[in-house]
């Protein structure tokens, strides 16, 4: 089975590459603009804490006029000297609640007139972190600043607020030292990642190989047609991770279905072997009956009253061989199907096998052939199918009968406890069976060349493959000693059963013995 050109970005290694590659790339974005909020922050809260005594100096120069009472003018006329140290900051006076009472940008309107107080307590208290950002009165924003209560801490008056601005050579110099920084950063953080990039696309290229290497196991056993038994895990590919499971798995798997394919096969061939088997066997009946009711038609006035007895008798013989061929296909199928399965229950099989010797005695006694049955009473129960059993012992007991010449023997045992579970055997005293043959002779069909039937009539074959396939239903063994010359003897061993119904249906043979 030809398999599909694969393009590049089929390959799992390429997929995670490329997923690595976005990554590091979304991560380093989410790096640089974390860079620069950060660079900002440390910026500000060095600014921040460099002028934090500025608003505590310029609260020091303020009075009161009375108790309580706060001079907003004498705070009012230092304003041009701070602004002209320093151009970039703005002072503002609140009173207890955070309202504007002055600033020194006087010339200019205010955004708003109330300034949030929670900062300004926080940054004097140095209950937060630094930096600490406030409103911005004039343009209500948000920036930094530098604060002072005025009056006592505990209960001021006011407070000085000073918003902090940076000269241009401050600035000049914070972008400078932030672009020098900034370009240090960049180039660590750049080749961190361009590290990691490389780092994990190995990483990835050495997971991924004994993937890679299993797809391409799995890949030629599918274009081989499941023919050819792929090779096993290298050392490369050995280890406890889920790969190596699965390469495991995998050639278990592969294995099993090679044995699979080939029992099919096997099956499929032993199919089309049965069903020759089965025409010839079935059309040699039909011809011979068929020749023979004809002669009877055509000559009819032209033999005599012995020749059609004869003819007629053959007739019979040839019908009844047809009739019990098709009973044992039909048995046989009905066995083969997944529906069917035994109806167990307990029972001795002593005084099964006693009854089925009962019914054979006579039979044996017309072929010339002693039949002798040998029970061991202590034998255990069985749970079985009884009807299945019933005509597994008789297709044996009939097999060895049919084999057997006259003035020979068949013995019918049972014998067994409840640990090694019952034995029944079939012994006879036929020509024997060659043990090459001895796998066959339960194939459906199958006859060994060359062992004749004391009847004169042939075997259909599909005895001993039911005795097979009942065994298999119950979980029964079967085995078969036998040699030229010797006799054969077929033995079948079921599990006993156990429980109450094994102690009672004990009990109830013993009452009967």
């Amino acid at each position: 089975m030809p398999m599909a050109p694969r393009r590049a970005f089929d390959q799992l290694y390429v997929r995670l590459a490329a997923v690595l590659l976005a990554l590091v790339l979304a991560l380093g974005v989410v790096l640089v603009v974390i860079l620069r909020m950060v660079s900002g922050a440390y910026q500000d809260e060095v600014l921040q804490r460099s002028s934090a005594e500025l608003a505590g100096f310029i609260a020091s120069e303020a009075h009161t006029i009375g108790p309580g009472v706060l001079d907003v003018r004498s705070l009012e006329e230092i304003f041009p000297s701070v602004t002209m140290a320093n151009p970039l900051v703005e002072v503002y006076v609140l009173d207890r609640d955070g309202r504007v009472l002055a600033y020194s940008g006087a010339n200019q309107r205010l955004a708003r007139e109330h300034v949030d107080l929670e900062p300004v307590r926080a940054f004097i208290r140095r209950s937060r972190p630094m930096p600490i950002r406030g409103a911005d009165p004039r343009s209500g924003g948000v920036g930094i600043f530098s604060a002072a209560p005025l009056g006592s801490a505990a209960e001021p008056l006011g407070y000085v607020y000073v918003l902090l601005g940076r000269s241009e050579i401050e600035a000049a110099a914070m972008r400078s030292s932030r672009g020098y920084v900034g370009a240090a950063t960049l180039a660590a953080v750049a080749g961190a990642l361009l590290f990691a990039l490389i780092a994990g696309a190995l990483l990835f290229r050495g997971m991924t190989a004994p993937l890679q290497r299993l797809c391409e196991r799995v890949e030629r056993f599918v274009a081989s047609g499941f023919s050819i038994e792929p090779a096993r895990a290298t050392a490369a590919d050995a280890g406890g991770d889920e790969i190596a499971r699965l390469s495991t798995a995998f050639h278990e798997m592969s294995l099993r279905i090679l044995a699979q394919l080939e029992r099919l096969q096997a099956i499929d061939s032993g199919r089309r072997t049965a069903v020759l088997n089965a025409s010839h066997d079935l059309r040699t009946p039909l011809a011979a009956l068929q020749g023979y009711l004809q002669t009877l038609i055509v000559k009819r006035d032209q033999l005599s009253p012995q020749q059609r007895d004869d003819y007629l008798a053959i007739a019979h013989k040839h019908a009844m061989r047809l009739n019990r061929l098709v009973d044992q296909m039909f048995e046989l199928s009905k066995l083969d199907a997944p529906e069917t399965l035994p109806r167990r229950e307990t029972f001795a099989l002593a005084e099964l096998v006693g009854d089925i010797g009962q019914k054979y005695a006579l039979p044996a006694q017309n072929r010339g052939v002693q039949l002798a049955v040998d029970l061991d009473p202590r034998a255990a129960p069985i749970h079985a199918d009884i009807a299945m059993v019933e005509r597994l012992i008789e297709n044996l007991v009939e097999n060895a009968l049919k084999y057997t010449p006259a003035g020979g023997r068949v013995a019918i045992t049972v014998h067994g406890d409840d640990a090694r579970g019952v034995e029944l055997a079939v012994t006879d005293t036929g020509a024997g069976i060659p043990a090459a043959e001895h796998e066959r002779i339960f194939d459906r069909f199958y006859r060994v060349e060359g062992r004749e039937r004391n009847d004169g009539d042939t075997s259909t074959g599909l005895g001993l493959a039911i005795v097979k396939r009942i065994a298999e239903l119950h979980g029964a063994s079967i085995r078969v000693d036998s040699e030229p010359g010797r006799g054969s003897r077929f033995g079948v061993r079921f599990p006993a059963a156990s429980g109450q119904g094994a102690a009672s249906s004990r009990e109830a043979l013993r009452r009967e013995d």
